[in-house]
């Protein structure tokens, strides 16, 4: 059973007419939110504008069943280049990684004409997190794996490892990311994957960790740092777009999970969750 507003259970019930649209929101893994509709013009809702006039979006049907199995939703996206996602071409977009991870919300609105959405409200159809893509000359195709994959968690959930289990910055960890951000901005020859930069910290003191853009076309941007040399910052992923010179950003510190970084890095061997003289498997046997 889905959920509906009251306004719609009355219209439905009363035969009233209406039309229906499909609502498409998706949430990047920075946060940056791109919200479209399957309709002939733009639909208002919940205070959003959902655009019906720049990419067509079709999908597969979708199913209910008991149980707790992971649905799919096939969803193709067609754009040209002046269809932008996040300030990119989408097609640009989407081959730089910007949908990777993005999670995505389906629901269809009832309205009593084109774009009042004041009275019948949505029903929500499906959600998930993009899994896979395909990306064409002029098209997208992505499935889509509902929420229910997040139960496809291994057991235990605390493994015995070289490697500490904890995530720099989590509960287990304890430490303040914060504390451990550099202020610096883009300089002259970087581009979408490597960002030069004033930052003199050691050797690798930012590999594995973060870089947050704060102004700029990519600001609110997180991306994952590869590796880093003094001033030279080289990105896991291209960003959705080449920062310009002078955008400023945060670099946050990297944890390879070793004892030695836990202990001479952050200073934190009281929470350190690895198990670093556990013998290899050649060993045991």
């Amino acid at each position: 059973m889905r959920a509906a507003s009251a306004g719609l259970i009355t219209a439905l019930n009363g035969g009233q007419t209406f039309l229906i649209a499909d609502l498409y929101t998706f949430t990047l893994a920075n946060t940056v939110v791109a919200r479209y509709a399957v309709a002939d013009g733009d639909i208002v809702y919940g205070g959003n504008t959902f655009s019906g006039t720049t990419i067509s979006i079709s999908r597969s049907k979708i199913k209910t069943i008991i149980g707790v199995q992971v649905d799919t939703l096939d969803v193709t996206i067609d754009a040209r280049a002046e269809h932008l996602l996040n300030g990119t071409a989408f097609l640009l977009a989407c081959r730089q990684g910007a949908l990777d991870g993005a999670h995505l919300k389906l629901e269809r609105v009832f309205m009593p004409t084109l774009g009042d959405t004041t009275t019948l409200g949505t029903i929500l159809l499906f959600t998930g997190r993009i899994a896979t893509l395909e990306i064409g000359r002029t098209q997208v195709r992505m499935s889509v794996n509902s929420d229910l994959e997040l139960l496809n968690v291994k057991l235990p959930r605390n493994l015995f490892q070289p490697g500490c289990i904890n995530t720099l910055f989590d509960g287990g960890c304890t430490l303040v990311q914060a504390t451990y951000g550099t202020n610096s901005t883009v300089l002259t020859g970087s581009d979408a994957d490597t960002i030069l930069c004033g930052l003199a910290q050691a050797i690798d003191y930012f590999t594995h960790g973060t870089i947050k853009f704060t102004s700029g076309a990519l600001n609110g941007v997180t991306a994952t740092i590869k590796s880093y040399t003094v001033g030279n910052i080289q990105l896991l992923l291209p960003l959705v777009a080449t920062p310009a010179i002078g955008d400023a950003f945060t670099a946050y510190a990297g944890c390879d999970k070793q004892k030695a970084t836990c202990s001479t890095k952050f200073a934190n061997l009281l929470h350190f969750r690895g198990s670093p003289y556990i013998p290899t498997p050649e060993n045991i046997l």
